[in-house]
């Protein structure tokens, strides 16, 4: 199969506006990898008809106007071991979870992580996506994902790209999309976790056909979608941090300007980072233009029992009245694990309103435990 699908990528690659170039030698470095900031919008000779078109140049200049935060000083972790970890691939095993909650949803994307983005963006067949991580090496794994992606017709071509076989095309696509010494890190970053990457979207492609759910990485259409959201340039992966005051809020600011709400917040596991949800968290969720339709999507770590995560949908108007609560402390404090209850995938919903009232008390009780010298949760 891999070879099959390399030979199907040699005239896409030509076919992208990116470079015709020769799939049996290297390429000629660029000399120069700068990208005008004036470029006319990406070509779509490639784009499959019925997908989205590329954005006007007033639209374009709007969706990539927000700045990156730096990255962080230290990566943290819901426990110490993890702490410091790069994730580069995802680790949830049931985000089939998801699918009828999200499917055909629309709108804007924003969500952390690597592979699950692209998985989210076919089911809710978003029309913008803001695909977000704290940690620059997930960014760089976006961009080598998307490379590949513009240069695969199918998931099949996609999935070779990853295998021993295509990694010669994978580089070639990789040296077309990002030429110059701009792309070296890329190519390095790809040779460096190509087999983990591969690995882990042929388990995902796995789970999803074992659940009977369609995913981008099987499915025509939620492929070509996925695609053509990437070969028009409405796909955007940068670093941003949740907790901070900066890139997170002017993404707010784009989709609001671009009148696109945001239909899906995919957070993973973020929130358990934080002993204490952080200001700028709440306020940037909740600035966020959002509507009915709108849902937070996020997972709990179960690791120590099942080797997965539960899987929690929200809507976003919901979750956003917890966070205007002055007493509501942590993520804990809205999902109370000893009242949860899943279904066969792990998945619940949260619908319930806050208690201002409650979460006051709960939290006088926090601090005398604290004042007294105890466990805050004992």
């Amino acid at each position: 199969m891999a070879t099959r699908a390399i030979a199907r990528i040699r005239p896409l690659l030509c076919g992208l506006g990116l470079a015709c170039i020769s799939l049996d030698a290297p390429r000629a470095a660029s000399p120069s990898g700068h990208v005008p900031d004036d470029m006319s919008d990406p070509p779509c000779s490639t784009c499959p008809s019925g997908q989205p078109s590329p954005l006007s140049p007033t639209e374009r200049a709007a969706f990539l106007a927000t700045p990156e935060d730096p990255p962080p000083e230290a990566l943290g972790g819901v426990t110490l071991a993890r702490h410091g970890r790069h994730y580069l691939t995802g680790n949830e095993h049931a985000l089939h979870a998801f699918h009828a909650r999200v499917r055909g949803l629309g709108g804007g994307y924003l969500g952390v992580g690597a592979e699950q983005g692209y998985l989210l963006l076919g089911w809710s067949r978003a029309e913008l996506a803001w695909l977000i991580d704290y940690d620059p090496a997930v960014v760089e794994i976006h961009a080598v994902h998307q490379a590949l992606i513009a240069a695969a017709a199918t998931p099949d071509d996609y999935l070779a790209l990853w295998q021993p076989t295509g990694r010669r095309a994978a580089i070639a696509a990789l040296r077309a999309a990002h030429p110059g010494p701009a792309g070296a890190p890329l190519s390095e970053l790809y040779r460096n976790n190509r087999a983990r990457v591969a690995r882990r979207l042929d388990e995902l492609r796995q789970e999803m056909q074992a659940a009977a759910v369609p995913s981008f990485l099987a499915d025509a259409d939620d492929y070509a979608h996925v695609r053509g959201l990437v070969l028009t340039g409405r796909v955007r992966a940068l670093c941003a941090d949740l907790t901070r005051d900066g890139a997170v809020a002017r993404i707010g600011a784009a989709a609001r300007e671009l009148g696109v709400p945001l239909r899906v917040l995919y957070l993973s596991n973020a929130e358990e980072y934080w002993e204490r949800l952080p200001q700028p968290f709440r306020a940037n969720l909740r600035a966020l233009p959002v509507d009915d339709r709108s849902l937070v999507l996020r997972t709990l770590l179960t690791w120590e029992k099942n080797r997965d995560y539960r899987y929690n949908a929200q809507p976003a108007r919901n979750y956003r009245r917890w966070l205007a609560v002055p007493d509501l402390r942590s993520i804990y404090d809205v999902i109370r694990r000893d009242e949860v209850v899943v279904d066969e995938r792990g998945f619940f919903e949260t619908r319930e309103l806050p208690d201002p009232a409650a979460l006051r008390r709960r939290e006088q009780r926090r601090l005398a435990r604290e004042a007294a010298g105890l466990p805050a949760n004992g």
